[in-house]
Formats: C-alpha cells, structure tokens, sequence
C-alpha cells in the first residue's frame, strides 16, 4: 500500500500563514526564506524554535530531512522531528509518522505502531490518515480486518472529497462488502469520485451505465465514461469501450464521444494525483 506524506507546500499554505500570539522569534524569517527556496537559512531559523518545542517547526525540520531540503536527506532525522510535533498532537506528523512506520523509513517497519499514529491523525479529521486507516482495516495491516470499520473510515474521507475513499466505499456498497448492499448510494460514490477526474472511478462508472447498476442503464453514457478512462491509458477500459462499440449505433458512439470532448471535471480534490 503506498502512502504519500503531508506535502510541505500545503501545510504551508493551511497552517503556517497563521500568525500565533506565541510565535518564537525567528518563525517568519524561517518561512520566509523557506518559501524563497533558501532551505539552508529556513533550517538555520527553524531548528532553535524546534528544539525549545515549537511543534510547527519541529514539523518543518522533520520535511526538510524527509524530502532533503537545506540537509541531507535523512529518514532517522526525519522521524526525529515528526515524533516530537506528533506527540504535541500535530495530526499532520502523525499522520507522516504513520508513513515512515509503514514503509520503513528511518525506523524498523512496525505496521502496530504506523495504524496507532493513523488512528491519532484520523481522529483529528485528517483525510489522508483516515483513508490510510481504512485501507489498514481493509488489508488487515497492523490491525485486524474489518470491512466494516474500514467502511466507517472510508466514508469519513469520502465526504472530505477525498476521491479514493469515494471510489472504495461506493464500490464496497455496489458489492455489499462490509455493508448492506446499496447500488444506488454505491453509484452517488463512484459518481462522485469520477467527477474528479479520477480514470478508476470514470471506468467503473462505465460499468454501472453499462449493467444498469444503481444508475439507468444507458450504453451511450457507459462508452462517454470509459473513453475518459481510456485517455488516462486505463488498461480495461478501451477493451470494454472496444467491446460495447459493436452493440452501438454509429452515430450514438459519435454522441458518445463528443460528451466525452466536452466534459470537464465539477470538482477537484487537493488530493488527486
């Protein structure tokens, strides 16, 4: 299971624009040069604030070493960091923390220990973690499996626009896994992850328009949603497009395909990658 970390740009953006009344001296100059890629003076600020506990700069130095920005890259320095603003409740290193366990970065791979700091960052609201988590529970990893718990967490990232999470959890309820079956609450969740953009959800959807599952069935819209997932070099669906196309009109695959030109995404998650 792959994981991408807390991105450092974004937790600058949400979080460190905002000035604190107990801010230590030097916190602005350290982002300041820091977002003019001057990494080796950021680190110079930084490191003082985050020995004296400044726990947004103890996450800072923990990226500078993940990524080796301004230092040598350094898992073990990296997870230093991370550990120390975590434990300050930090749900964004936690949540990395959780990463490094996972994959072996910097410390022994110890999947109990990465599900804990999941769990920690999750409860807080943290989208990643709670799609982490519910994969966890889905894979059993670090924890016993429990499709139901993992649903219960799928579905917390989901209404945060997470787009994975809305892939999995409508699919869970088209198939009834850990779940009542719901075909059509299943298909709202697909829908809503393929409006994103993402190509699984978009052939996904393709099957539900071309079986009639939780949506009227309808090949036109079936052969639009797979052409998507197709441009996005999806491996089944140009077979299955391929495939529907001898079942079709000519000229209801040439409407098919000019909804496919004209459509554009109707949200897009900070997540997609």
């Amino acid at each position: 299971m792959k994981m991408n970390k807390q991105i450092l740009k974004v937790f600058f953006v949400t979080t460190l624009t905002v000035t604190t009344y107990n801010c230590f001296a030097g916190f602005d100059e350290g982002k300041a040069a820091f977002l003019a890629k001057d990494f080796t003076t950021a680190h110079k600020e930084f490191e003082p604030l985050a020995a004296k506990g400044d726990w947004k700069s103890q996450h800072i130095l923990g990226m500078m070493y993940d990524e080796g920005q301004g230092v040598k890259q350094n898992y073990a320095q990296a997870t230093k960091w991370y550990e120390m603003a975590a434990k300050q409740g930090n749900q964004d290193s936690q949540y990395n923390l959780g990463v490094m366990y996972a994959q072996g970065q910097g410390v022994i791979r110890n999947d109990v220990i990465s599900a804990e700091w999941f769990l920690k960052a999750a409860e807080q609201g943290h989208v990643l973690a709670q799609f982490a988590i519910g994969r966890l529970y889905t894979l059993g990893r670090g924890v016993k499996a429990d499709a139901q718990l993992a649903n219960d967490w799928y579905l917390k990232a989901a209404k945060q626009n997470h787009y994975k999470a809305q892939l999995v959890l409508g699919q869970n309820l088209v198939e009834g896994i850990g779940t009542n079956k719901d075909l059509k609450q299943g298909a709202q969740w697909v829908r809503k992850s393929a409006q994103q953009g993402h190509y699984k959800a978009q052939y996904a959807m393709g099957v539900l328009y071309q079986h009639g599952l939780g949506v009227m069935q309808d090949n036109k819209t079936a052969y639009m949603w797979y052409e998507l997932a197709a441009k996005e070099s999806h491996g089944g669906a140009l077979e299955a497009q391929n495939k529907l196309a001898k079942k079709m009109k000519v000229e209801d695959i040439a409407d098919a395909k000019l909804a496919a030109s004209n459509w554009k995404p109707t949200s897009v998650s900070a997540n997609l990658k």
